[in-house]
């Protein structure tokens, strides 16, 4: 297996009033789809995302959370129940800044 290579969208759907995300990667063979809702503030959105676990077979429920800091820099965090677990926890944190 080569190194680790993914590929997102996301934007507004202007009809459903939501975020809408896709996301795929070479650690698995699904495609996640999340849906999103912003906070009052616009700076926070919330996501629910559904994808096939390449270690269980089974569709697992994802929750992430966008928290944009400024036009720069932004940070995503993914949390999960991993299997067999029972509890969430936090997956992965990202911290995104713009390249000038």
């Amino acid at each position: 297996m080569g190194p680790f290579s993914g590929f997102g969208i996301s934007g507004f759907d202007n009809v459903s009033q939501k975020f809408q995300s896709t996301w795929i990667d070479n650690m698995g063979t699904g495609i996640m789809h999340s849906e999103g809702t912003a906070d009052a503030s616009g700076k926070t959105i919330n996501w629910v995302g559904m994808m096939s676990d390449p270690m269980t077979g089974k569709v697992t429920k994802e929750r992430m959370v966008t928290t944009i800091t400024d036009d720069d820099h932004h940070t995503f965090e993914m949390y999960g129940v991993p299997p067999g677990g029972k509890k969430e926890m936090k997956m992965m944190t990202l911290e995104y800044t713009r390249k000038k």
